[in-house]
């Protein structure tokens, strides 16, 4: 896959608008190379394409966004660390003015959408956030719904008949959307232009994703790969190996579609304790709703002590 590569202008301030702003999903990749950032706005406006929000300046509006300045010996660093994260099929460099708060312009380089004429959807917007995603707020919550529906005590010791395969399969669909709310997390916190597979072993070292694990408990288990039988993929204590973990059982339900009694306890652990490691990731990020009357956020009282 090609590399967007670093701007002329590399010693120019960079206007972000997406998840590399501060307070954004993405930012803390750039944070310790950032001198100094400023709220600011360019001429223009945001679309989106799946998702992605891609800066036209070809129609009159304002974004809002933020100006990054980086110290010269740490620039090629970050437009380094940025041409990594964007994918060069969505963006290319472009130099626009930023007004700052207090009136200044400034020259400042930007990542600017291509072939806006394809695969927008909805009306262009002065601002974006991941706090907006619908995926990462109603799809988690959605999540959680699916569960507490298919599983409110928890599953059954033995299959007994169709009740039991009802509730199995409702909990592989949560489990399935739930990946979607993961994969969008990691397209958003290390970048679209990273291979999905490559996203899911940043997101299997992220210290504050295995952090997120201890948070909720998640227990020690391996998994069998099952195009490979001799493959052991283990999550431990500390929360290493999480995400490889999850992805397995994942993998396992998309190639079988079904399996023995132990699936739906292994798959009803694997969407509670992922769910909650979302949920914790996301909480400072996105509003995750809460249906009314609902005791419990987390899903971890619904996975009984074995």
């Amino acid at each position: 896959m090609p590399s967007l590569g670093s701007p002329q202008g590399r010693f120019l301030p960079l206007f972000v608008y997406g998840s590399l702003k501060p307070g954004e999903l993405a930012f803390g990749l750039l944070e310790p190379l950032v001198s100094r950032h400023v709220e600011a706005t360019v001429a223009g406006v945001i679309r989106l394409r799946d998702g992605l929000p891609l800066f036209d300046s070809s129609t009159s509006g304002r974004v809002r966004g933020s100006l990054l300045s980086f110290p010269a010996d740490g620039a090629e660093e970050a437009w380094q660390i940025v041409a990594e994260f964007e994918p060069a099929a969505q963006y290319r460099w472009k130099t626009t003015e930023a007004m700052t708060a207090d009136g200044q312009s400034i020259t400042a380089n930007v990542l600017a959408g291509v072939k806006l004429q394809h695969g927008i959807s909805g009306d262009p917007v002065p601002e974006w956030s991941a706090s907006q995603d619908p995926v990462l707020g109603e799809g988690l919550a959605e999540v959680r719904r699916l569960v507490l529906e298919a599983a409110p005590q928890g599953v059954q010791a033995q299959p007994d008949g169709p009740d039991f395969w009802h509730q199995f399969f409702r909990l592989q669909a949560s489990y399935l959307l739930l990946w979607s709310v993961v994969e969008r997390y990691t397209a958003l916190r290390y970048g679209p232009a990273q291979a999905p597979m490559a996203r899911v072993r940043r997101l299997d070292g992220d210290p504050t994703f295995q952090a997120a694990l201890r948070t909720v408990g998640a227990e020690t288990d391996s998994v069998v790969d099952s195009r490979d039988p001799t493959v052991k993929i283990t999550l431990r204590p500390d929360g290493t190996g999480g995400a490889r973990y999850y992805y397995g059982v994942r993998s396992n339900l998309s190639h079988r579609g079904k399996g023995a009694f132990r699936d739906a306890r292994l798959v009803l652990k694997a969407v509670v304790e992922l769910h909650d490691a979302m949920l914790v990731l996301l909480a400072p990020h996105v509003l995750i709703s809460v249906d009314p009357g609902l005791d419990e956020v987390r899903l971890r009282h619904l996975v009984a002590p074995v």
